[in-house]
């Protein structure tokens, strides 16, 4: 089953509220994303973290157009036990 994000809302210590089309609730912890540099370092800016907007259908969240992450992915990192195919989701 695909899951669909309808809102993403940033809040406070680099955290994502992710409202799910079933309204079920999800917050992500980024900082350790955010700690692992690279292409993700730029999200240490608050500002560039607080851009976040959703992507077309609710499929991901994105960052400039160059940052995404998928809504499965997010929901599997929050629910390990949903994960129906019984395999680790990773890491982003």
């Amino acid at each position: 089953m695909p899951y669909i994000i309808t809102s993403v809302t940033p809040e406070p210590n680099y955290r994502l509220r992710l409202v799910y089309s079933d309204d079920r609730i999800v917050v992500i912890d980024f900082t350790p994303i955010i700690q692992q540099g690279g292409v993700f370092a730029v999200l240490a800016d608050f500002e560039v973290f607080s851009q976040v907007k959703l992507g077309q259908g609710g499929r991901y969240i994105e960052w400039l157009g160059e940052l995404d992450f998928c809504a499965d992915a997010l929901w599997l990192e929050a629910h390990p036990n949903d994960n129906p195919l019984n395999v680790t989701a990773s890491r982003y």
